[in-house]
């Protein structure tokens, strides 16, 4: 299950052994994931606070461990942060402006140290205790100070002085006793893109969410079309401004800029754009924008048959007619993101990667072309495995995980295709895997009924129902019993904007000590992967 980009790093890779200090970041890790997955929005506060107790014990056991003890202080500021949010209790807030702050000077080097600085501002920025437990003009001083060799560090130390201090003459200009400020942001990063012959994504991120619209400038004189969207209440580095060249087809090139002072301008210059699609995902918060192309099927439809014109030798799919060629499999999490858990320390990470190598093995040998998202312990965000499968003109997309929950007792297997949660445990896994809260997943739901007009939505369904009826009746003849949780559907992030069908598989509980005894096995992974593909495979001949 997938937590978020700041809750994806909660466990440190197992050594051999682990050392005292990873196993007790595991304990609170494990600890938080329970509290923050399956409590939903009703943690009390002393939930809260174990699970800080718990990450305290963590660092404590060794201050200067270079990969758990920022960690450990970024969780804890985050934790108490949670907290405060939830139960308004002063103190949570000062005790994570002080974790904030010791992560950032401490570990000014490591990758979290600018997110906490963010985080920090943010506290500050968004709190009514905020500027009171917080000396802004020391805190953000040293902090220009300590990244002064840094300027990406320095452009957002500098931005959120500037705002705080802004904020400060605010509240003390109003007579009223709770000032509401205005939200403010940086631009967190470079433009990304994904293209192919006849689609792009295109991703900014911001450091926190924002307010955004796009326009469309026709072609004039000179100038080609361009396509622009405003991010409101936001600064962009320096850094991220130079231009970027795209020349796929669709767009020429990218460039941003500060428009005014309260205003990120990002420009895409078109070239032969049909349609678009804009809208915004969270944790962290970033603006998606998928670029189509003219005439799809045609083109779609004409680049196959090239293909298959100048190959000289045909696969088995391609001698029985099939209209599906290539097949992405999507090895859930990766990297700093360790996914699920088992009672034994088993990962999800590791589990959807060796199954999707023996998936794509299997399905080779029956004449389809295979492309993995991932191919090693590497992480890739939700949205960029998307990206991929579209790029990569997939026919199929199949998105990999394990599941995890509480009762120790929960086994089974169940397919998932896109669409609006309508049950609570369909929300419930929604927001547990795109790592969002409840009023979240609704505003993503709202966003995916617009977006599902152009899905495939029917033909997943049909897809999640053959994969699924497979998969349990191969289990069941080859190793007993398992437990059949059906087909359902649920709002992904991952399976947002595919352009083919597209289901997400929950191969077993690791939570489970039963099944997740199964998913260490070899011969069990092969027997599941060998199920999986039998029931791509029957969906790709009902096609003909």
């Amino acid at each position: 299950m997938n937590l978020g980009p700041w809750t994806l790093d909660l466990t440190h890779a197992a050594s051999s052994p682990p050392d005292l200090t990873s196993k007790r970041y595991k304990q609170a890790a494990s600890h938080y994931h329970t509290i923050v997955g399956f409590k939903k929005n009703n943690p009390s506060r002393s939930d809260w606070l174990h699970s800080a107790e718990l990450f305290k014990k963590a660092y404590d056991s060794d201050p200067d461990h270079a990969t758990v003890a920022p960690k450990a202080l970024y969780m804890l500021g985050k934790v108490y942060n949670k907290s405060y949010q939830q139960h308004q209790v002063r103190e949570d807030l000062k005790r994570s402006a002080d974790y904030y702050e010791d992560l950032i000077f401490h570990f000014p080097d490591h990758d979290l140290a600018e997110s906490g600085m963010a985080a920090l501002g943010r506290l500050v920025l968004k709190n009514r205790d905020g500027a009171q437990v917080v000396d802004k003009e020391r805190l953000l001083a040293k902090a220009l100070a300590t990244y002064n060799h840094e300027p990406d560090k320095v452009d957002t130390a500098s931005f959120l002085l500037e705002r705080l201090r802004s904020h400060s003459r605010e509240r003390a200009g109003s007579s009223k006793s709770t000032v509401t400020t205005s939200k403010s942001a940086y631009v967190a990063g470079p433009i990304r893109f994904w293209s192919s012959d006849n689609y792009t994504r295109v991703v900014i991120e911001t450091s926190a969410p924002i307010r955004f619209k796009e326009h469309i400038l026709p072609a004039q004189a000179g100038k080609s079309r361009r396509f622009y969207v405003d991010l409101f209440d936001t600064r962009i580095p320096r850094t991220y401004q130079n231009p970027t060249t795209i020349n796929d087809g669709l767009l020429k090139r990218s460039r941003a800029a500060q428009y005014n002072p309260e205003t990120t301008r990002v420009v895409l210059d078109m070239a032969s754009v049909g349609r678009y699609k804009i809208f915004s995902l969270t944790e962290p918060f970033r603006v998606v924008i998928d670029f189509h192309g003219k005439e799809v099927k045609q083109l779609v439809a004409r680049k196959r048959k090239q293909r298959s014109q100048q190959s000289r030798h045909y696969s088995l799919a391609e001698q029985l007619g099939l209209g599906v060629k290539t097949v992405v499999i999507d090895a859930g999490h990766g990297g700093k993101d360790p996914g699920a858990i088992g009672v034994t320390g088993l990962q999800e990470k590791d589990v959807t990667l060796r199954l999707a190598r023996k998936i794509r093995s299997e399905l080779r040998r029956k004449g389809y072309k295979v492309i993995l998202t991932r191919d090693s312990d590497t992480f890739i965000p939700l949205e960029e495995r998307t990206a991929i499968a579209n790029t990569k003109n997939g026919d199929l997309f199949l998105s990999l995980h394990a599941n995890a929950a509480p009762n120790r007792q929960a086994h089974g297997v169940e397919t998932y295709y896109l669409s609006l949660a309508t049950t609570p445990e369909e929300r419930a896994a929604a927001a547990l895997e795109n790592a969002v809260s409840s009023m979240q997943l609704s505003a993503l739901q709202d966003i995916l009924s617009d977006l599902m007009k152009n899905s495939k939505v029917k033909e997943s369904q049909k897809m999640a129902t053959v994969i699924q009826r497979n998969t349990v009746k191969g289990l069941r003849h080859s190793h007993g019993q398992v437990k059949d949780l059906g087909v359902k559907k649920a709002p992904f992030i991952v399976l947002i904007g595919a352009n083919m069908p597209s289901v997400l598989l929950e191969v077993g509980f690791v939570s489970n000590r039963q099944e997740e005894k199964r998913l260490r096995s070899a011969n069990y992974l092969t027997s599941l992967a060998r199920h999986i593909s039998q029931g791509v495979d029957q969906y790709s001949r009902s096609l003909r």
